[in-house]
Order: structure tokens, then sequence, then C-alpha cells
């Protein structure tokens, strides 16, 4: 009777994890907004909260300007001094803004860079491409192929400063969603974060006065519910009134909205306020969920694809400062946290016993141990014990059962690398990231040949010998199988946009054809025609 009924809870368990979404976060309602369009996302992790006519061809204008200043950064010396150029400062398209930097006059990289960024001056725009790249064609040629990087479909420039077809630019154009994906990726750039969000910059006899109307004081919002902290706007007849803000609220989540509005300024700073107020609202009384900005890691190179793989399950610490720490010591509540999420653990009896009394206890690589024997019980002979240690240190201070877990989370390599092989080293938030990630796969192993009472929540004593029905998916292939589906379904969105934009090129380039046919047919029906 015992084991049927523990057969029973087990099989209820799998069946409701089936059944609840990866992403329990309740839908919220898009405003609707006089505008081209708008998309509100969420910075840490990316994802698109709600939105109107996302993805649909909008013009950048000078918004197009930020993936200028990624590329640059990237690619150039900030501090290095350069000479502007004659043709490049008087060269730059008519009817943009420029604030008259001169010829031959001596800046930094930087200095153009935040004359670029915070007034939009497109003479320090072109400088700073000219200076990085050696001409502009190259600075573009940089920006599509960051696109590509990026994987942004419906996203081309074919100049540095963003004017667009009524310019005679045909080839700069965009989406509202993967400008916030721009703009996302470029506030993890500290120079680029630190620009955006200063009200002026002065250099030699220039001052640069920034053009958002929240930072300068000219647009009304409640500081005491968020913050704004950048980032750039810009104005053109086909784009309309473009401003593409960040927002930060006290616990340190960051909110991106990219807004293409088709009425006036006021109007687009207006509305951006009300879908921040709506956003952050909706996120207090718990209808979205928003996750640390932690934007010192979201797009790192050595790190940012891990990080990305489970961002959506806001399982990460963060801090109010918008910084993941990744160096920071991880503290017991926030290790438990991320292994709830990652490898799918909520309501562990386990993990909360890992918890109890000393939440903010720093944890050690021989703490992951114990934990992880908790989790998965498992034994191996002295013998092996003391051979695999031998390649460990500090494990002299462990008891038997100590030694035997450490042992064993050497074994199946849990370690994060090899300075975790130390048994008092304490483990850092990056090194959690990476032993949460290896845990999953152990799950697997692990799931294979025992049963796994712990991650159903239940005590070896109530699981008694009873054995996981071999029809029954575990609890990871359930995490794994939701996983799978969503990034699935995001490829088959990208794939669609993808298509989607080739079958409107290749309907521009039949409909040019078919003019230039009746052109030629024209002018050979004139030259045919006898003379009057």
């Amino acid at each position: 009777m015992k084991r049927n009924r523990v057969h029973f809870y087990c099989i209820l368990i799998a069946f409701l994890l089936i059944l609840t979404p990866l992403h329990s976060e309740a839908k919220v309602k898009a405003p609707k907004k006089e505008c081209h369009a708008y998309v509100v996302m969420d910075a840490g992790s990316g994802q698109v909260l709600f939105g109107q006519d996302e993805d649909k061809m909008i013009y950048p204008a000078s918004t197009a300007k930020v993936m200028t200043a990624i590329v640059c950064v990237e690619n150039g010396n900030m501090n290095k001094k350069v000479k502007t150029q004659y043709d490049v400062v008087y060269g730059t398209t008519l009817g943009t803004y420029c604030l008259g930097i001169g010829a031959n006059v001596t800046y930094t990289c930087k200095d153009l860079l935040a004359m670029s960024l915070i007034s939009s001056a497109a003479d320090a725009t072109d400088s700073l491409a000219v200076a990085v790249f050696g001409s502009k064609e190259a600075c573009v040629e940089a920006m599509n192929k960051k696109c590509q990087e990026l994987g942004l479909v419906g996203t081309h420039f074919d100049n540095p400063v963003g004017s667009d077809i009524g310019a005679g630019f045909n080839e700069t154009y965009a989406t509202a969603t993967e400008m916030a994906k721009i703009v996302r990726y470029a506030m993890t750039k500290p120079i680029i974060r630190d620009l955006v969000r200063r009200s002026s910059y002065s250099v030699k006899d220039i001052q640069a006065n920034t053009t958002n109307r929240f930072i300068r004081g000219t647009a009304y919002y409640d500081s005491s519910k968020y913050k704004v902290i950048g980032t750039k706007s810009g104005t053109t007849n086909a784009a309309g009134h473009v401003y593409i803000a960040t927002a930060m609220d006290k616990e340190g989540h960051e909110v991106i909205c990219a807004f293409f509005g088709n009425v006036s300024t006021e109007s687009t700073f207006a509305s951006i306020r009300r879908l921040f107020d709506y956003t952050f609202a909706q996120y207090k009384k718990g209808k979205l969920t928003l996750t640390p900005s932690n934007y010192d890691v979201r797009c790192a190179d050595d790190f940012g694809d891990l990080y990305s793989k489970y961002a959506l399950l806001n399982c990460y610490p963060g801090d109010s400062d918008g910084l993941f720490h990744p160096n920071f010591g991880i503290t017991r509540s926030e290790l438990a946290k991320m292994v709830r999420g990652v490898d799918n653990l909520s309501g562990n009896l386990a993990l909360k016993q890992f918890v109890l009394g000393n939440k903010k206890g720093k944890v050690k690589s021989s703490d992951l141990a114990k934990m992880v024997q908790a989790l998965y019980p498992s034994h191996m002979s002295k013998e092996n014990v003391d051979a695999i240690l031998e390649g460990c240190s500090h494990t002299e201070f462990l008891t038997e059962e100590e030694r035997e877990a450490f042992a064993i989370y050497i074994q199946n390599n849990l370690a994060p690398n090899e300075f975790c092989k130390n048994a008092c080293q304490v483990i850092t938030r990056k090194q959690a990231v990476y032993f949460a990630d290896h845990l999953k796969e152990y799950q697997n192993i692990y799931a294979s040949t025992n049963y796994m009472p712990a991650a159903v929540g239940l005590t070896s004593e109530q699981a008694g010998d009873m054995m996981m029905p071999a029809n029954i998916p575990t609890l990871n292939e359930v995490w794994l199988s939701k996983m799978d589906a969503y990034h699935a379904q995001k490829e088959e969105e990208r794939a669609q946009r993808a298509a989607k934009k080739a079958e409107e090129e290749a309907a521009k380039a039949a409909a040019e054809a078919a003019t230039a046919e009746e052109v030629t047919a024209t002018e050979a029906t004139t030259e045919a025609a006898p003379a009057k």
C-alpha cells in the first residue's frame, strides 16, 4: 500500500509539471498607442514583455548611432586622439543635426562618442566612424556584421548617422524589437552606459546637451518608482519622433522601451512614461516578471551564452546597482534559488535544509558536495575516495562522510573548475552558474539508475525502495522538453521574419524590374515613332 501511494504521488507530480508552463508569468495587455510601433523589453532576460507592431519595419533615425557606438567602442581606442577631417565634418547628410565641431581640430574618440550619443551630432558621429574604421563605408560594414552576430534579420544600415529614405538612404531600416535588442547590448558597455545618462558634455568650446527630455528635466516621470538612465533619441520625416529609453527600479530591474511615435516629441515621451509606469506597476502586482539587470554579464563574451540559457527562469542573484558581480561569493539562499530554477528543484526539502539557519553564509566547494549528496544520495568505497582526493586540497579537515561526498562531487565533474578541487574554496556567483548547469547533466545520469526521491520532495524513508516507473518522464526531462520547445518557437519566429523580409525584398525587386521594363518599352516606342 505504501509503495502504491508513493507511485501515485510521483505520477501526479510529473503530470502536473508537464502541464506547468516553463515561464509561469501571466500575460499583460499591451496598451494601445498612437505610433508607428513600440516594444517594452526586460533587459535582464531580453524577453519582450509586450508591444504594438513590434516586428513591423520602421526607420530608426538617429537611434542608429547606438550601433555606430557599439562597433566603434569594440574596435577602437576611445582614448585615442584624432584630428577631424574637412570633408568628413562638412560632408554629413544634409538636414542632420551638427554641433559644428570644426575641421582639423583634435579630439579623443571618447569626445566624439559623447557628442554623438548625448546631443546626436552627425559631424561627431561620422568623424568617429572614420577615426576608428578609416571610412564611413567600413563602419557601416561593421554595423551590419554586428547585426548578423546578434541574430538581427530585420535590421540594416547604410550610413552611420541614421539617415533614411527621406535623404536617399534606402537601406537603413529596423524593427522596434531589434532596436531594443541593440540598446540592450549597448547598455552592457560601461562607457556607453555612462555617457547616455549624462545631461551634458563639454570639450574645448563645445557644449553637448542631451536630447533626453527625461534626464534634461523637461519631461516628467515619478523618480520614486524608477529612474531613466538613457538611451537615445532620433527624428526624421520617415521615422517620426523616436526615443529608446532605459529605466531601472530600486531593485535593479532594467526595462527598455523603444517607441517610434507619429504624433510629436512631447507625445513620444509622455507615452514612454505611461508605458514605464504600467510595466513597473504590473510587476509590483505580480502580473509580469522582471529579471535582475546583471548588465556586466548578460552579453559577456566568455559567459553570456550560458547566462542567457537560464535567464528567463529568474533564478539569478542581482543587486540594486544592476550588476551581477560574478566574482562575489554566492550565499546559500542565492545558490538555492539558482538550483531550484536551473535544476527544477522547487520545494525541495534538502535545499530548504541547506539554507536553513545560514541564508547569507558563503558557500564553499565542500558545501556543494554535501548539498549534492543530500539531493542525490550515493556511495563510494574508501579506496576510491582516497584515490580521487589525492588531486584535491584541504580535504584533511573533512569528516569521512564529507570526504565521500567530496569525492563523488569531483568524480562526476560537478566542480566548476580546477580551483574548486580545494574543499575550502568559496564559490563565486559565476562558478555557481557553471555548477548548476553541470548538476542538470548529473541529474540525467542519476535518474537513469535511481528514483530521485529528493527531487520530488520525498525523504528516503517516505520513498522506501520504490523505483520511478520507466514510462514517467524525470523532472529534468520535463524541464528540458519545455526549454527545447521555447527555443524552437523562437527559432521559428526568427525564420518567419527572415522569410517575410526575403519575400518583401523579392516583391520590391520585381516591382523595380517591372518599372524598368515599362521605361525601356516607352523609350523604345518613342524612338520608333516617326518624327513630326
